[in-house]
């Protein structure tokens, strides 16, 4: 099932993950959505970060398709 989160930054406009595929998906401001395989806790880390904006940059974006 798909859970989706909207996110408090300048950057990331939500972000939302499948449990069933394990994929994390960021839809950006800009339009553009990213997507990766990634555990959950990478999602929940996002999600709850004092910076999300910072988190997706250092840890998700280097990693990411789209």
């Amino acid at each position: 099932s798909m859970e989706k989160t909207e996110v408090k930054s300048r950057l990331i406009a939500s972000a939302a993950y499948d449990d069933r595929s394990h994929l994390l998906y960021v839809h950006l401001h800009s339009g553009e959505t990213k997507s990766l395989v990634a555990p959950r806790s990478m999602y929940e880390n996002l999600i709850t970060a004092d910076s999300p904006g910072w988190y997706y940059t250092r840890h998700i974006s280097p990693l990411a398709k789209g």
